[in-house]
């Protein structure tokens, strides 16, 4: 293999699975490398936000091990998810003048008025995490992306600002800091994912994202190439596995079982031998199986996904891009891979739906070429650029090794002691 730099390390702390992977960049080839990833089963995790942090901190330090063990590299930072039912987004405006004699905008222009759109009034408990710039005008030309060297005597700037309590990222920051790593970035799930599957012409052309986690379902509208709508619905695939282990009064891990198998949230996917197919289902309690047919299944999991795309159309309605979206939806998240998903979609919201693959990286198999894969894969992407524009800029991560060395040394003490 040609030699890499440092390897740049993706964390998807997810409510059902915390997932990692590892890529290195090659520079002869110019092109990111698959070099470890793993899956493993998320504690101390509701709801995408942390909840337990000791249960968080052992999760997140197997995953990236499993990841350095099938690399054969030590991992000194990682680049993490951040997500929640509470992530609120909304868009806001900015304007400064242009005082220089040149009236030429610079870099610090642009810096400025993107401040000046970020001051707004929010909640004490609450902080900003992401300002994403849409679009700038210079003297009233609009639909810019870079006004940079342009020539102006006013810039406005539309940003779209997302907050959240700010408990919550402390806590996943705290969780990752514990398990040895160094935080190298926090970027939102739903962009991570769309960083991994959307391509060009879908975020300029208009599409949105929906990342159906275990607990939450995260949107994301993207048009003219910029991030136009952002929010979070408190339903996913959980919630399927609930309805399955309430109606047929099972255990949940059987429910999961159940589902995963020989789930099915649209009725006409399944033909007549499979309507009539009987499924054992064992109950609490020790109690003698139970037996159902898949259509008695179905009906259990089809009303469910139909509420979910009825929520996903209703803040579709309200964020005014109906009408915008060329391109369709683009399903990501582990629970777009329950058969009929993207059926009872495109039905409901009559546009063209589609899987996110999550793409990129070189040498992706099978198991990680998946939704369930498109925010770690896009935590990696996103910190590869985040790496290049700090080298760029002359940030070096010479010293990350060592620090990352004491604080692995700090936390293991810590735990002698206690």
């Amino acid at each position: 293999m040609a030699k890499t730099l440092q390897p740049i390390v993706g964390l998807d702390v997810g409510t059902t699975q915390t997932r990692a992977l590892m890529a290195g960049f090659t520079p002869e080839q110019g092109r990111l490398e698959l070099l470890g990833a793993s899956s493993v089963p998320s504690k101390g995790v509701r709801k995408g936000v942390v909840v337990n942090i000791e249960a968080a901190e052992e999760c997140i330090r197997q995953a990236i091990s499993e990841a350095e063990h099938m690399a054969g590299l030590e991992a000194e930072q990682v680049h993490v998810g951040l997500s929640g039912a509470h992530m609120k987004g909304h868009n806001g405006r900015g304007v400064v003048a242009i005082a220089r004699r040149n009236r030429e905008i610079s870099v610090a222009d642009i810096r400025r008025v993107i401040d000046q759109a970020s001051a707004v009034s929010i909640p004490s408990d609450r902080e900003i995490v992401e300002v994403l710039p849409q679009e700038f005008v210079v003297d009233d030309q609009d639909g810019i992306g870079d006004p940079l060297g342009m020539l102006g005597m006013r810039l406005e700037v539309a940003v779209h600002i997302v907050t959240s309590p700010i408990t919550a990222k402390q806590n996943i920051v705290t969780s990752v800091n514990r398990s040895g790593m160094i935080v190298g970035d926090l970027t939102l799930e739903s962009l991570a994912a769309a960083e991994a599957t959307l391509t060009e012409e879908e975020r300029e052309y208009g599409v949105a994202l929906i990342d159906i986690g275990g607990e939450i379902t995260s949107l994301a509208i993207f048009q003219r190439g910029a991030v136009r709508h952002t929010t979070v619905i408190p339903l996913g695939g959980n919630h399927f596995t609930n309805d399955i282990a309430v109606g047929l009064r099972a255990p949940i891990p059987e429910a999961e079982r159940i589902k995963r198998n020989f789930g099915c949230s649209f009725g006409p996917l399944l033909d007549s031998c499979e309507r009539e197919t009987m499924l054992e289902v064992v109950n609490v309690g020790g109690r003698a199986a139970r037996t159902l047919s898949r259509q008695l299944l179905c009906d259990m999991l089809q009303p469910r996904a139909e509420e979910l795309f009825c929520q996903i159309q209703e803040e579709i309605h309200r964020s005014g891009y109906e009408r915008q979206l060329s391109s369709g939806l683009v399903l990501t998240g582990g629970g777009s891979l329950l058969p009929g998903i993207p059926e009872v979609a495109e039905r409901l919201l009559d546009m063209p739906i589609r899987l996110g693959i999550p793409h990129g990286i070189d040498g992706i198999v099978d198991e990680i070429a998946s939704p369930e894969f498109a925010v770690v894969v896009g935590l990696v992407l996103h910190g590869a650029r985040h790496r290049s524009q700090s080298t760029r800029t002359g940030r070096g991560t010479g010293s990350l090794r060592q620090r990352s060395a004491r604080l692995r040394e700090w936390f293991s003490e810590f735990k002698k002691i206690f």
